[in-house]
């Protein structure tokens, strides 16, 4: 299905036929049924004023500036036919102050890393106020401390951006579940978003093609290729080097024969590449690692 690669490209596109109030324009370009105005302004705002080519008319409507260049017959390769070559892969890390949204857990960073044609073509990486405390433990973990996010962005704030650089792009992440879970929460509850399209777990890719490894651990699978990784436990520094693993991987896959999305994507789906849940992990999904308390100044 042809469609506009970015939320940007999809705006102007969508004008191309005329002006549009903020609400309308939002909803259509970000899919969704229903947006309060305030909501639509800001999206709008963060969305298109820094691009030449969207001007916000008097009346408030947003059009497309005289002489714009249209970028709306973009395309997105990612069907399911594409060689592994055309598919763009947005990597994505975040880290939080604990491990469920559900539980009131949020991000406090988060990095997206586009792989495109075997290469790392782009990384976007924002730290994130979680409107929070964030736990020593966590702060332990990943040096990510309440005076380092207190004056950031909060999620809802970043949103459209977040939307924008996964539009088109396999949704990809070390153990995607996890942060599927938290990027689908935070847009949800921000803006409204509802997170959908292909996803890759390089757990499960590990699985498939390093199968020597004792475990599939970011650790072990950088190591295995020898991928540096800048800073362990932020979002940066992991999701760059998850980039880079994926790329070593997708060639191991094409080499055995494997050339398209939609066979990888049934080979992965098979029970071979799930790890059945322990008794340990049923546990921990039931009583997660409760959080403490940080002292917020």
């Amino acid at each position: 299905m042809v469609r506009p690669t970015t939320l940007s490209a999809r705006a102007a596109h969508r004008l191309a036929t005329g002006p549009l109030d903020a609400v309308t324009l939002m909803c259509d370009v970000c899919r969704v049924e229903r947006l309060q105005v305030d909501a639509a302004e800001r999206m709008a705002v963060a969305l298109l004023a820094s691009h030449p080519e969207f001007v916000r008319l008097p009346s408030g409507q947003w059009a497309l500036a005289a002489g714009a260049v249209q970028h709306a017959e973009s395309v997105v390769s990612n069907d399911n036919a594409s060689s592994l070559s055309d598919v763009s892969f947005a990597v994505v890390d975040v880290e939080t102050t604990g491990t469920s949204p559900v539980a009131g857990d949020r991000i406090t960073e988060i990095a997206i890393a586009q792989v495109r044609g075997g290469q790392v073509v782009d990384v976007y990486d924002q730290l994130v106020n979680p409107q929070r405390p964030i736990p020593p433990y966590i702060t332990q973990l990943t040096q990510i401390s309440w005076a380092m996010v207190k004056d950031q962005p909060t999620f809802r704030e970043i949103a459209p951006t977040v939307v924008d650089r996964l539009a088109g792009q396999v949704f990809t992440a070390h153990n995607a579940a996890f942060d599927w879970r938290f990027v689908r929460d935070g847009l949800d509850r921000g803006i409204g978003h509802q997170l959908a399209g292909p996803k890759l777990c390089t757990v499960r890719l590990a699985r498939a093609f390093l199968p020597e490894l004792p475990r599939k651990s970011l650790d072990y699978v950088t190591r295995h290729f020898g991928i540096d990784i800048e800073a362990r436990h932020r979002a940066k520094g992991d999701a760059v080097a998850t980039a880079h693993a994926l790329i070593q991987m997708l060639r191991l896959a094409e080499r055995a024969g494997i050339h398209t999305w939609a066979a990888l994507d049934a080979l992965l789906s098979s029970p071979s590449t799930k790890r059945r849940l322990t008794a340990i992990d049923r546990r921990r999904r039931v009583s997660p690692i409760p959080p403490s308390e940080d002292v917020i100044t």
